[in-house]
């Protein structure tokens, strides 16, 4: 089933990136398996959103699936629309041009992300040409050694002779976020950013994806699994477990008033989050994305569940302005139903 429509806010000209039930099927031996359910938020223009949530909640999987990445045989189903545009209903070619121009990908290991046999200097290059703006390949130089000095690099001159085994971890991230920026993008999208990298080298990442969403105006969708990662970037959060959106709302309401019990888990089992105390770990594994269980999918790790919570399948409804949860239990004892929701 589709999300309530109070959950569903309409796509404003605020709105830069907007999905809207949105669901991901994958074939196998056996036949399909569905891995995003019903998938459906907004990204403010010139706003951070993150996508939190463990490895495996579909997190990675909804932002490709935005930008219709995903691998060849997926079916996609439910609206995608940026900057005013419908993704989902773009031919090859339309989807090319969106992905050369509008919106651009930062994977969360620069290595993969870069040819070895290439420099990052012709690398940049064919970035920047991609977008098609009709750039010589000098102007298209003269662009990317400035974006080098946008991110940080220093020398960005020489820089442009280096291969990727040439540069530490964190300067080749810099130098993909530069490969994106080229393109003038108003979208960009980052997998995990900073996973590859270490605490010092993740800070600066971060520090560098605030400037720029500052100076330029950029707005960006980011996955994580550290709640603490975001907290000083993103402006809205998004929870996702077992393929679908369980909770949604400002990044600071949502980490200092959680309203699922799975982000609260998240919270407690983050040193961060906890300085000086123990940590509790999330007992149980995630579940199987082909064998769900019939009620809340978080039930069966969840020590506040309740025999609604097992039996009854989670919905996700608004509670409060600008939040949404999809725990049975909090919407019961707001007194909240999913007709007065749609209403």
């Amino acid at each position: 089933m589709s999300v309530p429509s109070s959950a569903r806010p309409p796509v404003t000209s605020h709105v830069a990136l907007s999905m809207r039930d949105v669901n991901v099927f994958l074939p196998t031996s056996t036949g399909e398996i569905q891995i995003l359910r019903d998938i459906t938020f907004d990204v403010g223009r010139g706003s951070v959103l993150a996508l939190a949530g463990e490895s495996g909640s579909g997190k990675s999987t909804a932002m490709l699936a935005a930008l219709r990445l995903l691998p060849s045989g997926a079916r996609i189903t439910g609206e995608v629309t940026a900057n005013g545009e419908r993704i989902d209903l773009l031919d090859a070619a339309g989807l090319r041009r969106f992905r050369a121009s509008a919106a651009r990908v930062i994977f969360q290991d620069p290595w993969s992300s870069l040819h070895p046999m290439h420099s990052l200097g012709d690398q940049l290059i064919e970035s920047a040409r991609s977008a098609d703006r009709g750039l010589t390949k000098a102007a298209a130089r003269s662009l990317a050694e400035e974006t080098l000095q946008r991110v940080g690099i220093s020398d960005p001159a020489a820089r442009m002779q280096s291969y990727p085994h040439q540069v530490s971890g964190g300067q080749l991230q810099r130098v993909v976020i530069a490969m994106a920026l080229v393109a003038s993008p108003s979208i960009l999208v980052c997998d995990e950013p900073t996973t590859a990298l270490d605490v010092t080298t993740q800070e600066q990442i971060l520090d560098l994806l605030r400037e720029l969403k500052e100076t330029l105006g950029l707005t960006i969708l980011i996955a994580t699994h550290d709640l603490d990662v975001i907290s000083g970037l993103a402006d809205d959060l998004v929870i996702m477990y077992g393929g679908t959106v369980v909770e949604r709302g400002p990044v600071h309401d949502v980490l200092e008033r959680p309203t699922h019990p799975y982000t609260w888990a998240l919270l407690q089992s983050s040193p961060d989050h906890r300085p000086g105390e123990r940590l509790r770990p999330i007992e149980g594994r995630p579940p199987a994305l082909d064998d769900l269980p019939p009620g809340c999918a978080f039930a069966p790790r969840c020590g506040s569940a309740e025999e609604i919570c097992r039996t009854t399948p989670a919905r996700l409804l608004q509670i409060d302005r600008g939040r949404a949860t999809a725990c049975t239990r909090v919407q019961a004892q707001s007194g909240i139903s999913e007709v007065e929701a749609a209403a």
